[in-house]
């Protein structure tokens, strides 16, 4: 029988998707201005903008999905509630090591900056934050996941010797 967990947590939307609704809304005021001045040219601005607020609105509102199923990790974007993008695959095979994000080992190996850390956090992190280790040697990377307490449990049993969670 296959075990599932799911976790769905927001994250902040990127700087770009912030910016770009400022433009767009700088865009609409442009627009509104012109209106006056060119009304042909205004109204195909105006209501080219309105059309931009309402796609780049919608990048605002961004979650991550870990879909774990028999260790194995799924992480997605969720953009909108209706656009979801995979970003990463972490296979039960390729993890070498889970531990708490909090434990001074885990700080010691992301301050050191040696192994490259990939964050699935979101913007308030909860209690159960791990960092689990894949890979070995020059190709090691550790992932920090905001997981809850069901999907570490999860891991607990399925990784066994290699979690160090208690």
């Amino acid at each position: 029988m296959d075990r599932y967990n799911e976790r769905l947590i927001k994250i902040k939307p990127s700087p770009i998707n912030v910016l770009a609704l400022l433009m767009c809304i700088v865009l609409f005021l442009v627009g509104a201005l012109l209106v006056l001045l060119s009304p042909p040219l205004g109204v195909l601005i105006f209501s080219g903008s309105i059309a931009l607020i309402v796609i780049c609105k919608d990048y605002l509102h961004q979650e991550i999905e870990f879909i774990i199923t028999n260790g194995d990790i799924d992480v997605a974007r969720i953009i909108a509630k209706k656009k979801r993008k995979p970003i990463g695959v972490l296979e039960a095979n390729d993890i070498t090591k889970m531990d708490w994000a909090t434990s001074e080992r885990v700080k010691n190996d992301i301050d050191l900056g040696k192994i490259k850390v990939t964050e699935y956090v979101g913007i308030v992190p909860g209690d159960q934050v791990v960092a689990i280790y894949a890979g070995e040697g020059d190709k090691q990377e550790i992932y920090v996941l905001d997981l809850d307490e069901k999907c570490v449990d999860h891991m607990k049993q399925v990784l066994k010797v290699k979690s160090e969670i208690k």
